[in-house]
């Protein structure tokens, strides 16, 4: 199922809003009760310059500093930043591969030239990528953005342009994908995961209710089930 299971790789040049893209395509998802694991790495500028950035657990919500351009002596170095120990560990047990069963979504904010020399988030990515998998939405620079996809032989890439890219209609594929995966784990002999309300994916209460929905009602929903 992996090789066909989508990596979202939401790209673009340093500075032009790529967690902010990928925080608005999640938050299209947050009604639906998606099961995302993974961090986010929103960053931090001091006089107009990056100086560091933050991890969120998205499956829990929890936040801790992962560097800065402090000079820190307990720190990892890599360019320009000091890797807090904390914030590494923080991040790798986020990043440890998920239960497929239990998962829809799996995020990585961000895959760069850390990861390429194999630091920072590189063995959780390697770990993720050698077993069964959800769709996944990493966010890449343009530039090497080849060079990601070839290092991890991504089969299925979808990339997707923070310059020209819409943020719904990324949000609209992403669930797709979703659903597809979804539809993969529940069938017969495998356990039923929770969806909307309580209900269970195929649940005819779930369809009927998407199928009524208002019009201006997300179009995540409406794309894939309306009549």
């Amino acid at each position: 199922m992996s090789d066909q299971t989508p990596v979202f790789i939401i790209t673009g040049e340093q500075g032009q809003c790529k967690t902010t893209f990928l925080h608005l395509v999640l938050s299209l998802t947050v009604g639906l009760n998606v099961r995302v694991r993974g961090v986010l790495a929103p960053g931090h500028v001091r006089d107009g310059r990056r100086s560091g950035f933050t991890l969120i657990n998205l499956a829990t919500g929890e936040h801790e500093e992962l560097c800065s351009i402090d000079p820190d002596p307990r720190c990892e170095v890599h360019g320009r930043y000091y890797f807090r120990p904390e914030g590494l560990a923080f991040g790798r047990r986020a990043l440890a591969p998920p239960d497929p069963r239990e998962t829809d979504l799996m995020v990585i904010d961000e895959v760069g030239r850390f990861e390429l020399q194999g630091a920072v988030w590189a063995d959780q990515i390697n770990r993720l990528m050698a077993l069964p998998h959800p769709p996944m939405i990493w966010t890449v620079r343009r530039r090497l953005l080849d060079t990601v996809i070839q290092n991890w032989e991504i089969k299925n890439p979808v990339v997707v342009d923070v310059k020209t890219a819409s943020v719904m209609a990324t949000a609209s594929d992403v669930m797709d994908a979703v659903w597809e995966w979804r539809e993969v784990q529940t069938r017969p002999g495998l356990p039923v995961p929770p969806l909307l309300g309580g209900h269970t994916t195929g649940d005819p209460a779930v369809l009927a209710d998407v199928a009524g929905a208002a019009q201006n009602s997300p179009i995540i929903l409406r794309r894939r089930y309306s009549p």
